[in-house]
Parts: structure tokens; C-alpha cells; sequence
């Protein structure tokens, strides 16, 4: 009877137990956090649910296998489900929506309740761009971003790039803070990231995001995030791309007959004896027709030298994926980026002499939820990179030198094979191919290794909302290099007219072995610990975010030997709060305490407070009435304090300073001795600049998220800035350490503005950038100069001084015009230049920077793209 009774309740059960197992269940969030309200669509059907505030959703499947995850301002997402998984959400948000979560400092925030100026882009965007490093790629893509590529070298490419312009008269002290995944990073360091690793990127612009580092966000910061896990099947990604690279402009060079008609018509001019012609009417014909090929030659070093392009190759392959108890990332890469040096490469050495750079990337990002609270992150990378230049001397350089090579100082290669020499020219060096092919190449190597391990642990089980952090990183930088090269190379001079041959004097005949040489380069690490307290709360409308940071840095690096392996110590703690009323009314509030050793204890430490406030009338019941287009209209502004720790000179400036001297000689025999001599005096007061940050904006989005608008004004009051005293008179003796005396203002405003639509399937975007500002030296110590005109202060940082262009001397005036100081003597159709100080002469009293109005009063860099 027990046993039918058991039957029956198997086969009852049964179709109940079968719906059991039908049922999905999981949780969606974003990048912050739990997302509530998302619809799940069972795909094919009108079965659908809604995730609640917890991000948490159950549906019961009705029999498609694919679920479909749909939330306005986020991507979707469709996802294969079994019966009875549990599913763990990611949602994306779209580009530019209002409810983007952006990465700041040390957490992230919603574009929607964020009150500081933040700018940010996607590094999908960013993986577009063909190029070696990261600060490239964001060229004219972020306003408030300034950047300046100095060079075009492989490897040495990086820009230098500034937020909001330059600030600090110190020459260190205007670059911004780089923060990836929380964790220091250098300018090279940088340039070296894999854009296939970055999730996100964040410029902070004002005191209100940037207070959280205290003395070290006068600067602006640069956040980078990079590409984490989530569950889900393994996905594998291959990246291969190809380009070339190519000058945006080229010179056209004189040929050799132009050139010599040139310098026969200066020598023609020239004062005195001036009937010597350099080259004779044969010597002209023979450089016209080119009938004389080697004693008549005519090069054009440019294009012999450089390559019209060069190619560049990258290569990435990642797997992600996971379940809800562990989530991995993993990035491998290899960048290869040539020079445009023609091949040169000597047959018997088999030696690369050109100018390469060999990148490798390697990352693991792992996430592990070790417990229903306790969330646990080990973060690897590694870069491995190589740096190859030909040690050939300043070629650019001197090929644009018409002292070090001439279109007719000497033909490519000789008749017989053999390499020539400019043998016209003073300094008789052989030619450019020449050293290329045989004078060797030195390469740099560089591995960088990254470390974090971090962990989160939720105390909900004390107050709803509450976390604790924790993480410790360590970093290190490895650097050597190596050369290959031979000081002297066999050159010859040859002689159509008589077939010969005649070596350059002191050349050896033949080709000499290279010399082998091995040096250390940068050798560095860096520890950095860090705790926060992180409160997260709604109470209805009422929303609540706290941060409690306690943060600590340890540099060392192998340099001088007075100091050398002595630590770099920065500590500090920071508070941050921010609140929320129904996303209209917005406050958030940093204080950051903290300090370097770099100064002396009581001057070590600083308080950096910040507050910022945002109102959004697009919440307002009367504004959605009429403008019901219009999505965010939001008005903020931030106040506040931020330092710098940059300072110019010894790194401890409160100290005394004594150097080693040259030898003296003791004795009635030479017996000598060291010496020491007293260096720069210590300045017992010196510390950190300041920097008082004013910004004003506008946040503007309508029709959907289709057009929108950020608009900001700022104006910066850099003070207490480390500069030499310029008033001390030179006859103290000694050199004095810089003071905190200079101040700097810096003003300006930025727009970003974007347009997102679509056609169809096709999806478009336009963005346009605007950055507009003005720096002024307010103060900085200067001595009163003989004439107003010579004074600096007043002016732009680093402001050149010139001399005012006033026509061209002429036969009528040469007489009666202001002269040059000095021994030069003028004559009709020289330039000349504007007397300010009526004394006659054209001298240093006469310069003055008013000239740079002429062409434009301020600095603008504009974007229109995509």
C-alpha cells in the first residue's frame, strides 16, 4: 500500500518537477552594480519578466532556448540558456547615453548624477585607431585633452599630452596623473598598454574629481579601466592589422644645379672681393644635364635616405569567459612598428641598422567570488618591448643641413661599390648611407612586470550597502641596452677625370670588427597599498555614496649614489560622499589628507578639500511638461583645492646640498685630493604647489540620446609654486632651492558635442571638440627689467621673446635705420627689425613677445570626427 501511495505521488509530481527545471533564474548589473528593471523576453514569444532591485530575475521557459535582455541605455544582449541555469548579466551601456556609468577615481559614477567634469570614451573607439600607444589614439577625441607628438621615431612616438593646458612654470609639472585600475602609471608606461586591453577611459578635469589624490591631481588625472571576465562560454578574439605610415608633408629639395646657381648669386653678394665664382658655366651644364654622374653628382638625400612609407603590423588574441564563481580575461600581443630607412644593411655583417620597434603584451585579469560576500581579483601583465636606432648621428638633422651635406658633395656610392664622403664640407663625414650601412645600431630593452592582488568584502551583515577593500600591487621596470658599432668606416674621394681612388685621411682600408658595448638602463619598482570603505544606500529617493580611502606608495629606483635605492614615500587618507534626491538635486563632497616625503615633516602633509553640486531640471515636473524631448539638463559647478608634489631640482629641497668637487693638490709632490663644496642652500619651508579650481558646466541630451551637449568654463589659480628666486643678487655666492612664490592663472572653456543615428542597420556618429585656453604668469619673482616690454610676468608660461619685424632696409634707409649690435653689417634687402628702446641699435632691450598677436592671441585645438 506504501509503495502505491509512492507511486502515485512520482508520476503526480512528475510534470511539476519537469516545469522546475524549465525555470532561469540570475542576476544583471552594469559595470556599478545590480540593474533593476531590465525586461528578460523569452525570444519568439510574449513570456517575459523584469530583474528587481537586487538585479535578481526568475523566468519560466515556455520553450525557446535563447533569452533576450532589453534596458533602455544599454546595449542588447541575447544569451542560450539551459533549463535550470543560473545566469549572471552584463549589460553594456550604449555610447553617450545619460545613464552611462564612467570610471573616476577610485570607483565610478553615472553620467546622469555626476556634478564634476569628466570626459571618457570607450576603447572599442579607440581600437580603431592604427597606432603604438594610448595617448595617440585619444588625440582630438576628449576636450580638455592637449597632446603633442615630439617625434616620429618607432617606439619614441608617444605624445606628451596635458588636461586643460599647462599650469605650472616647473617643467615637470604640468603632467597629469595616470591611473590604471587604480594603480600609478608613468608616460612610458602608458605609451606600452595594448589598446586590446582597455575597457574604459576617463580624463577628470576639475577639483572635484581630481581632490580625491590630493597632492597629486593638480594636473588632471587619466583613468584607464581595463577588460575584465564574465560568465558565460569561453569567447576568443583575434585582432590582425596591418598599415603604413607615411610623412603628412615632405620638403621639396634644391637639386644640385639650382643650388649652385643659388650659391654663386650669394657669393656674388657678399662684401668685398666678390668675383670668385664657386662654380664654373661648364660645372653648371654638367649639374643640369646630369652627364657627370660622380664628379658632378646631384642627390637628393631625402629620398635616397627615407622610404616613402613603412609598415607596421598588430597582432592580439584574448579569451574571456567564466561562470559566477570565476572570470578570467586573458590578452596576448605583438606590435611591430618599422622605421622609413631604406634598407642599408651591409652584405658581410648582417646587421638590422634601421630604426624597429617590437612590442609584446601579455595580461590575465582574474576574478574569483570566493564566498557569497567575498569577491577576490589577481591582475598580471607584463610588457616586453625592444628599441632599435642605427647609430648613424642626427640623419633628419642633417640632411635639412646645408654645412653637412650638399646635393653635390658626393655621389650615393662610388663607381666601384665603395662609399663616399662629403669632401666639401668642413666636417668631411662620410655620407649618410655610409654610416648607415656600417656604423652599427643601438637597442634598448625594456620588460615591465604588474602585479595586483585585491579583495572586496561585502558587510551587509552590519548595514546594507557597506564594502571593504583592499589591494597591495607591485610594479618594476627593467631596462638594458646593447650596441653594436664602429667609430671609423674606409670613405673615398673618386676622380672621373684620372679613374682614382683617394681614402678619406686617418680611414682605415678596411672595415674594422664591431665594438660590443653592454649598459643598465632604468631599474625601478614601486609597492602601493591600498584600503577603502566604500557605503552605497537608496532610502527611496534619497541616495547616498560614501568612500573612505587610505592609500600609500613606495618608489625606489636605482640612480644617484647619494640616494640610490632610498624610497619615495606618498600616504594619505581621503573622504568622499556624495548625495542624490530622485537624480535631480546633486552634492558631492572630497576631502584628501595626504603627503610626500619629498618635503620636510611639518611642511609634509595637506588638507584638500573639494565640493561640487549639480541640478538636473529635466526632473522637474514643469520642464518634462514643455521640453518632454529634452532627456538631461543639468547645471553643476565644483570648487576646491589640489596639489602637486612635482618639484625642480635635488629631491629634497629642505636639505643642504654638497657636491664633489674637483682634485687639489697637496704637497711638494702632486699628491691629489677629493673635494667637497657646498652645493644649493636648503629651504626649510618649501612644500607642495596648490591649486584653486573654479568649473562651471552644462550637461544637455534630447531626442533619445540623439544630440548632446557638455559645456564647461574653468579657471584655475595655480599658486605656491617651487621657482628660483630671480631677485637674489649673484654676489651672495651660493645658489639658493626653489621657493613657493610663483603663481599662474588658467582659464578656458571646452565643448564636446555628439550625434548618434541610424539608418537602418547603419549606425553613424558625429562628435565635435573645442578646447580654448589662456594661462598668465601672475607672479614669479623676476627682477624689474630695464623696459616694460621685457618683463614676463604677465604673460603666457613659457612665452618666447622676439624682435618686431620693420620692413626691409633699402638704400634710402640703411643709413638712418637702427643697426644690429655688434660687428654684423647690413646691407639693402636685410631684415629689419623695430627699435623699441630708441637707442640706436638693435640688441636684447629691443626683444619683446608683443609680435606673437601678429598671428594669434590664444591656443585652440578643434576635432571634428566621426
Amino acid at each position: 500500500m506504501k509503495k502505491g501511495k509512492y507511486l502515485l505521488l512520482i508520476i503526480f509530481s512528475t510534470p511539476f518537477l519537469s516545469l522546475a527545471q524549465a525555470v532561469v533564474s540570475g542576476l544583471i548589473k552594469n559595470t556599478a552594480g545590480p540593474l533593476e528593471g531590465v525586461t528578460i523576453l523569452e525570444k519568439g514569444g510574449n513570456n517575459q519578466a523584469q530583474s528587481n532591485q537586487n538585479g535578481r530575475f526568475s523566468l519560466s521557459l515556455k520553450g525557446s532556448k535563447t533569452l533576450v535582455f532589453r534596458s533602455i541605455g544599454y546595449a542588447t544582449q541575447e544569451r542560450k540558456v539551459k533549463d535550470g541555469e543560473h545566469l549572471e548579466i552584463i549589460l553594456q551601456s550604449n555610447s553617450q547615453d545619460i545613464n552611462e556609468v564612467v570610471v573616476v577615481g577610485y570607483g565610478t559614477t553615472k553620467k546622469l548624477t555626476s556634478t564634476g567634469a569628466v570626459s571618457s570614451i570607450k576603447g572599442a573607439e579607440i581600437r580603431q585607431v592604427p597606432t603604438s600607444s594610448v595617448q595617440n589614439a585619444l588625440s582630438g577625441r576628449l576636450p580638455g585633452f592637449v597632446s603633442v607628438q615630439r617625434s616620429g621615431q618607432p617606439g619614441r612616438d608617444a605624445s606628451d599630452f596635458y588636461i586643460r593646458g599647462v599650469s605650472s612654470l616647473n617643467p615637470d609639472g604640468n603632467q597629469p596623473l595616470i591611473i590604471v585600475d587604480d594603480i600609478e602609471y608613468t608616460y612610458e608606461q602608458l605609451s606600452q598598454i595594448n589598446m586590446n586591453e582597455i575597457e574604459s577611459i576617463s580624463i577628470l578635469k576639475d577639483a572635484s574629481t581630481t581632490a580625491v589624490f590630493g597632492i597629486k591631481g593638480a594636473n588632471g588625472v587619466l583613468v584607464v579601466k581595463t577588460r575584465r571576465g564574465m560568465s558565460g562560454k569561453p569567447k576568443i578574439n583575434v585582432r590582425l592589422e596591418s598599415g603604413m605610415q607615411s610623412p603628412v608633408s615632405k620638403l621639396d629639395f634644391l637639386n644640385a644645379h639650382e643650388s649652385a646657381l643659388l650659391w654663386n648669386e650669394a657669393i656674388a653678394n657678399t662684401v668685398g672681393d666678390n668675383t670668385y665664382q664657386p662654380f664654373s658655366a661648364s660645372s653648371l651644364e654638367h649639374f643640369r644635364t646630369g652627364d657627370d654622374p660622380y664628379g658632378h653628382p646631384d642627390i637628393n638625400w631625402y629620398s635616397k635616405i627615407f622610404k616613402p612609407r613603412s609598415l607596421q603590423y598588430n597582432s592580439n588574441v584574448d579569451i574571456s569567459g567564466g561562470s559566477e564563481s570565476i572570470k578570467y580575461f586573458i590578452s596576448g600581443g605583438a606590435f611591430s612598428q618599422d622605421g622609413n630607412l631604406h634598407n642599408f644593411e651591409n652584405e658581410g655583417d648582417k646587421v638590422n641598422n634601421n630604426y624597429y620597434y617590437r612590442r609584446f603584451n601579455l595580461r590575465s585579469n582574474l576574478d574569483v567570488q570566493a564566498t557569497k560576500s567575498l569577491k577576490l581579483r589577481l591582475d598580471f601583465r607584463a610588457n616586453f618591448n625592444n628599441i632599435n636606432n642605427p647609430r648613424a648621428g642626427n640623419i633628419v638633422g642633417e640632411i635639412f643641413s646645408f654645412n653637412k651635406i650638399r646635393p653635390w658633395s658626393a655621389p650615393f656610392l662610388n663607381p666601384n661599390g665603395s662609399y663616399a664622403y662629403a669632401s666639401d664640407t668642413q666636417e668631411l663625414l662620410p655620407t649618410i648611407n655610409a654610416r648607415l650601412a656600417t656604423s652599427g645600431y643601438s637597442l634598448n630593452r625594456r620588460n615591465d612586470i604588474n602585479i595586483l592582488f585585491g579583495g572586496t568584502q561585502e558587510l551587509n551583515a552590519i548595514t546594507k550597502g557597506l564594502s571593504l577593500s583592499t589591494r597591495i600591487a607591485y610594479a618594476s621596470i627593467e631596462s638594458n641596452g646593447r650596441e653594436q658599432s664602429r667609430d671609423q668606416i674606409p670613405v673615398y674621394k673618386y676622380f672621373p677625370e684620372s679613374d682614382a681612388y683617394q681614402l678619406k685621411g686617418g680611414a682605415p682600408y678596411v672595415l674594422d670588427n664591431y665594438t660590443l658595448r653592454a649598459y643598465q638602463g632604468d631599474y625601478n619598482s614601486r609597492v602601493n597599498v591600498q584600503a577603502n570603505l566604500n557605503y552605497t544606500r537608496a532610502f527611496g529617493d534619497h541616495h547616498i555614496n560614501t568612500l573612505l580611502l587610505y592609500n600609500r606608495e613606495s618608489y625606489k629606483t636605482k640612480g644617484d649614489k647619494m640616494i640610490n635605492w632610498i624610497p619615495q614615500n606618498f600616504q594619505g587618507f581621503t573622504f568622499r560622499t556624495g548625495y542624490d534626491y530622485q537624480e535631480k538635486y546633486l552634492v558631492d563632497m572630497t576631502v584628501a589628507y595626504n603627503g610626500s616625503d619629498r618635503f620636510k615633516s611639518d611642511k609634509r602633509y595637506g588638507v584638500f578639500p573639494a565640493i561640487s553640486a549639480g541640478y538636473n531640471l529635466a526632473k522637474e515636473g514643469f520642464f518634462q511638461d514643455n521640453f518632454a524631448f529634452v532627456d538631461l539638463f543639468k547645471l553643476r559647478a565644483s570648487y576646491g583645492i589640489v596639489g602637486s608634489d612635482k618639484v625642480a631640482g635635488d629631491r629634497y629641497l629642505y636639505q643642504q646640498v654638497y657636491n664633489e668637487g674637483g682634485g687639489y693638490s697637496f704637497g711638494e709632490t702632486h699628491q691629489p685630493v677629493g673635494t667637497i663644496y657646498e652645493g644649493n642652500l636648503g629651504n626649510s619651508n618649501v612644500t607642495w604647489e596648490k591649486q584653486k579650481s573654479f568649473d562651471v558646466g552644462l550637461d544637455v541630451s534630447v531626442f533619445k540620446n540623439k544630440f548632446s551637449l557638455v559645456l564647461d568654463y574653468f579657471n584655475n589659480i595655480r599658486y605656491d609654486q617651487l621657482v628660483s628666486s630671480q631677485s637674489l643678487p649673484l654676489h651672495i655666492g651660493v645658489g639658493v632651492s626653489p621657493t613657493n612664490i610663483a603663481r599662474v592663472r588658467n582659464k578656458g572653456v571646452e565643448f564636446e558635442l555628439n550625434y548618434n543615428d541610424h539608418i537602418g542597420e547603419f549606425n553613424y556618429n558625429l562628435k565635435g571638440v573645442l578646447t580654448y585656453f589662456k594661462n598668465k604668469v601672475l607672479f614669479q619673482d623676476e627682477p624689474m627689467p630695464a623696459f616694460p616690454w621685457l618683463q614676463v610676468t604677465g604673460h603666457q608660461v613659457n612665452q618666447p621673446f622676439g624682435y618686431l619685424s620693420d620692413g626691409f632696409y633699402t638704400e634710402d634707409n640703411v643709413e638712418a635705420s637702427p643697426k644690429p649690435a655688434g660687428a654684423y653689417e647690413v646691407r639693402p634687402g636685410d631684415l629689419r627689425y623695430k627699435d623699441l628702446n630708441g637707442d640706436g641699435l638693435i640688441d636684447d632691450y629691443d626683444r619683446n613677445c608683443n609680435w606673437e598677436a601678429e598671428y594669434s592671441e590664444y591656443k585652440l585645438w578643434f576635432n571634428f570626427g566621426r
